[in-house]
């Protein structure tokens, strides 16, 4: 390698880490004010950088949003699903394999409330800005693909009879990851607001709402 490879390899990576560093100050002011109320002036002086540098690395706000989505789900999320690859939950049934999946609602919901919150933020702000599918394509190619994890399950399921077998896979996949999804966001921004929300611990209503999804699926 000579001299001038060198270099721009060490320039490619200084970008990419001043990106991060970008990407990491936007997370943090997000989390404070909401994606809505964020100025890219108010992240290029946490990121400690001039506003022309953030737009250098991200044209749009809307780039900078889904680059912290993405970053997010990345570094919190992520390694959590890597126990579904290995041999011995592929030996589980399926209903258990069902179980197991959606007791990771759990594990979010206490270990990374922020990332709840921010999805919160980020429905609201793609919705707001009208933002069309196509342009999330990026998104749901970088994370997880639950979707094809849960299906999997389910024909295992239906397979070694532990499983319905007249289930409509999307229409449970659907149904049951937007229904976690909004108990543990209303759990994590809305918290107790009643009396009676003190009566139920937050972890026991999404065990309780796993259990009927997997009771509501045994066969």
């Amino acid at each position: 390698m000579n001299l001038k490879e060198k270099r721009k390899i060490e320039t490619d990576n200084l970008k990419e880490q001043r990106k991060e560093e970008v990407v990491t100050a936007a997370i943090e002011i997000f989390k404070e004010k909401g994606i809505d109320n964020t100025k890219m002036t108010d992240i290029a002086e946490k990121a400690e950088v001039g506003v022309a540098s953030v737009y250098r690395y991200f044209k749009t706000k809307f780039d900078l949003v889904l680059a912290t989505a993405t970053y997010l789900w990345r570094e919190d999320i992520r390694g959590l699903y890597e126990q579904f690859y290995d041999t011995d939950f592929k030996k589980l049934s399926g209903l258990e394999q069902i179980r197991k999946i959606l007791y990771i609602s759990i594990d979010i919901y206490k270990q990374h409330p922020q990332y709840l919150s921010f999805l919160e933020y980020f429905d609201n702000y793609i919705v707001k800005e009208k933002v069309p599918a196509e342009k999330l394509e990026s998104y749901e190619k970088s994370v997880i693909d639950m979707r094809r994890g849960i299906f999997e399950a389910l024909e295992q399921g239906k397979k070694d009879g532990s499983i319905k077998a007249d289930i409509d896979n999307n229409t449970f996949y659907i149904t049951i990851t937007h229904g976690l999804m909004s108990l543990s966001q209303k759990l994590i921004l809305r918290g107790t607001i009643l009396k009676s929300d003190y009566e139920v611990s937050g972890e026991d209503q999404i065990r309780l709402l796993v259990d009927m999804a997997v009771g509501y699926i045994r066969k």
